[in-house]
């Protein structure tokens, strides 16, 4: 059942942020009069269509995003409604409107997230980052690796591999807090809340909460029973609560630099390295994306599935961006490029330029997978788990 969910939500939050993106380009067309010949929902083979004005709306078999269909987006046309016949603003206008109904939709996530999560949302810190309109802390979470026999711990069952995330309601932001918490609170009985995690990639995780009296044993310094990594989960904890009305906003627009600014900070580290390997263990395809909605799925948590949503669309809109040919910022830079220098870009050094844009993006795509199905141990997994069904 988790990896059908698993399943189900990646074609979701795929298809939603594909959809949305052509959605997008379709409405700015039509509020830029360029005619819209076909605007679909899904791809493959046509389960129903119908012609209204000058579009065709189709329906296709796999629900899985869409497509919009410009009439003289590819080639040339006189026609005074073709998109080759309009000026600058009007052709921009279309190429950025993808990117800023993703944006749009993020901020309308991270604004339901925000809404339920009292104003509070946690980030994974990775990189140092100033947080507009949020008041910021930092969060370090204890990870417990082992559990040691004889011990308070071990009596109340407290599980291994997890993350001690709250004692009694109050948030642990670090290893030392949590112990002089213990040591607060000998022989008294303490709620710790722990995000749980699978040992096996099928398990499900979980959030729990263990009820458990701190006490000494013969072994010095020991009043719980557990054993911690050497490191630990490190979160920003973003609070919004002073700008309430703005904050889907300002988190999206926070997102997106905390984004670029780790970005920047894995090139800048490969740069020291002389390698390409900081970079591309920073960035996941289709592969590593599976792999953190199967986790999320296995918390059962809706809102994490729900900030994956508002990542996936911020980090679309990025890519989007890119000056690459076949991507709307490598059209957009054709735009640009004819408004100053005055002279269209030839159509043939367009054609070519999308063509190997469009091979770059697939050799990058598969080695990104390859990278992901090597990091994700997913073979292994994959065979650790049929191992297991028989």
């Amino acid at each position: 059942m988790i990896i059908l969910k698993g399943i189900f939500w990646i074609t979701f939050i795929i298809g939603l942020v594909i959809f949305i993106h052509e959605l997008g380009h379709f409405l700015a067309a039509k509020l830029a009069g360029i005619k819209v010949e076909e605007f679909a929902l899904g791809y493959g083979k046509k389960l129903f269509s119908k012609k209204i004005s000058d579009t065709v709306y189709r329906v296709n078999l796999i629900p899985y995003g869409g497509y919009v269909k410009l009439l003289g987006e590819e080639k040339s046309s006189k026609d005074p409604k073709s998109f080759s016949q309009k000026g600058f603003l009007p052709k921009a206008m279309v190429l950025v409107a993808g990117v800023v109904m993703n944006f749009l939709l993020a901020v309308f996530t991270f604004y339901v997230i925000l809404g339920f999560k009292n104003f509070e949302i946690l980030l994974p810190r990775y990189t140092d980052f100033t947080f507009l309109g949020g008041k910021t802390e930092i969060q370090n979470k204890p990870f417990v690796s082992e559990i040691i026999e004889d011990t308070p711990a071990e009596k109340a069952d407290f599980p291994a591999n997890s993350l001690i995330w709250a004692v009694d309601d109050q948030d642990i932001v670090g290893t030392n807090q949590f112990t002089q918490y213990l040591q607060d609170h000998k022989g008294q009985q303490i709620k710790i809340k722990l995000m749980v995690l699978g040992t096996e990639w099928w398990q499900s995780g979980s959030w729990q909460e263990v009820y458990v009296i701190p006490n000494d044993t013969k072994e010095a310094g020991v009043l719980l029973g557990v054993r911690f990594e050497g490191s630990v989960a490190s979160y920003y904890k973003v609070d919004y609560s002073n700008s309430k009305i703005l904050s889907g906003f300002l988190h999206s627009l926070n997102f997106t630099g905390y984004n670029l600014n780790v970005l920047g900070e894995l090139v800048k580290i490969s740069f020291e390295e002389k390698s390409v390997r900081p970079v591309s263990e920073g960035v996941s395809g289709i592969v590593g994306l599976a792999n953190t909605t199967y986790d999320l799925v296995k918390v059962g948590d809706i809102f994490d599935i729900l900030n994956l949503l508002g990542v996936v669309n911020i980090s679309l809109a990025i890519m989007n961006l890119l000056p690459i040919p076949a991507l709307d910022g490598g059209y957009l830079l054709i735009l640009v490029i004819e408004k100053i220098t005055k002279r269209k870009v030839s159509e043939k050094y367009q054609e070519w330029g999308v063509r190997v844009g469009f091979i770059l993006m697939i050799v990058l795509g598969i080695l990104i997978t390859v990278k992901d199905v090597i990091q994700f141990n997913i073979f292994g997994r994959a065979l650790t788990f049929l191992k297991n069904l028989f």
